[in-house]
């Protein structure tokens, strides 16, 4: 088994609606593999400030089956107020039609109240294409329905489309990328769209140091929600 563990020195992981489930993903190595990510930071001036990640996922494969479940907890309170306060639950169970295509299945579930949403939960079914070695289109089709504080439900069916770009830029420089899109199926101008990219320098073979930066935009947030949010983030990856 293979696992990560990974601390974050600037903790400001933003939580989005589209989950950046490619992100996480493990290696293609046959059997079980995990990753565990703790993040913790406390700061008493002025007014206490504390904050608390965690996410955890266990990835099983062989040469027809996947499966992959993901658990993640966000939490950052200051001063009485919770300016992050969200988690998810996602499995995703995959067939291996050949070696370049995937049928994938999916169920999902989120709570994020600091983005008004009280609950999100959705299921889907798509296809995810080998592009090279390690880049990876996908395409599904998923139903949503989402609560959010103010008593609004919205049900929708939408499209989602992401896109993995891997590269290599040295031996001990990598750069890795994904971008997704879900627009309502109904109405295209209601769309969420994801983008997070990560610059990875290895300081040793089971150590390296990590710069990301996670954008989301959605044309149709909940009332007071900004539709333009981005976050950046440094940390040391420990690999064994």
């Amino acid at each position: 088994m293979r696992i990560l563990i990974i601390l974050f020195f600037l903790p400001g992981i933003l939580f989005a609606q589209v989950v950046n489930v490619e992100g996480m993903r493990q290696s293609d190595e046959k059997g079980w593999s995990g990753t565990t990510l703790f993040s913790f930071d406390y700061n008493d001036s002025e007014q206490i400030d504390w904050e608390f990640n965690n996410t955890t996922y266990l990835q099983w494969d062989n040469d027809s089956w996947s499966l992959l479940l993901l658990n993640e907890i966000n939490y950052d309170r200051a001063g009485g107020v919770d300016f992050e306060n969200d988690g998810f639950q996602h499995l995703r169970v995959s067939k291996h039609l050949n070696a370049n295509y995937t049928s994938e299945t999916y169920v999902q579930n989120q709570f994020d109240p600091v983005r008004k949403i009280k609950n999100r939960k959705l299921f889907g079914t798509g296809v995810r294409m080998k592009l090279s070695e390690k880049n990876f289109i996908g395409v599904s089709t998923f139903y949503e329905l989402e609560a959010l504080t103010n008593d609004v439900v919205n049900k929708d069916i939408r499209l989602s489309t992401y896109l993995q770009l891997d590269f290599d830029i040295s031996e001990r420089i990598q750069f890795l990328t994904t971008t997704y899109i879900q627009p309502n199926v109904k109405q295209f101008a209601d769309f969420k769209l994801s983008t997070e990219s990560q610059l990875n320098f290895e300081i040793t073979k089971n150590i390296s140091f990590t710069n990301t930066i996670e954008a989301i935009y959605d044309t149709y947030p909940a009332s007071g929600v900004k539709e333009f949010s981005y976050s950046l983030q440094n940390g040391i990856k420990f690999n064994f």
